[in-house]
């Protein structure tokens, strides 16, 4: 099978919190992937497409929200000069809404959408030509708590991102309510917001399909 959006050789770097973290500090040792959506993502592009030699490289970091994400944007992303990034962001932005942590405060809004352009426009100018944007899925198991309704609107956000800045989208959210309502019987969160392995299989199935790399 070919994969015509990649080459041989390409760095494919994934940025977000605790979704994209999965443990991946706990197996730096191994492959530093975590277990979570970017080791599914590694294993079904190593069975898809046998022949094409990528190197993913996991820089999640559990708790972070935008603001995290820019203070340490060079040494985690831009030194690295992977030629694709793909970032998921936001949860925390909105959790602290509800509960403060480690001095970490909500990230209203305007403030969450600076951040980000703030992120993609240095990624852009470290030359960074391939861009996927992951959209923020879950906080409760309640579709119509606060906090859910409210990451709706960065989940927006981040559709208009992609949108403006020609990125790729991941329609994360979309796929993981979607499941929520047609498969119940599955658990497709821990707590609301951690995906399973379901549910992280859920958002790799989602990127491999954007990228076009199914």
């Amino acid at each position: 099978m070919s994969c015509i959006l990649f080459n041989n050789d390409d760095k494919i770097l994934f940025q977000g919190d605790s979704i994209t973290d999965a443990g991946r500090r706990d197996t730096a040792g191994k492959d530093g992937l975590g277990s979570g959506y970017v080791a599914i993502i590694r294993g079904l592009l190593a069975e898809r497409h046998p022949n094409l030699k990528l190197n993913l490289i996991n820089r999640g970091i559990s708790g972070d929200r935008t603001e995290e994400l820019l203070m340490r944007w060079n040494k985690d992303t831009l030194d690295i000069k992977p030629a694709w990034l793909s970032i998921m962001i936001g949860v925390n932005d909105v959790w602290r809404k509800r509960q403060e942590s480690n001095g970490q405060k909500h990230i209203p809004l305007p403030l969450y959408k600076q951040n980000y352009v703030n992120l993609i426009e240095q990624a852009r100018a470290a030359g960074i030509v391939h861009l996927v944007l992951i959209s923020p899925t879950t906080i409760d198991d309640d579709p119509d708590s606060d906090l859910n309704k409210l990451l709706g609107e960065y989940d927006e956000a981040v559709q208009e991102l992609a949108q403006h800045h020609a990125a790729i989208h991941v329609p994360a959210r979309e796929r993981m309510w979607r499941a929520i309502r047609e498969l119940p019987e599955v658990q497709w969160t821990l707590d609301g917001c951690h995906p399973t392995i379901a549910g992280h299989a859920l958002i790799a199935d989602a990127w491999l399909e954007a990228v076009g790399a199914i």
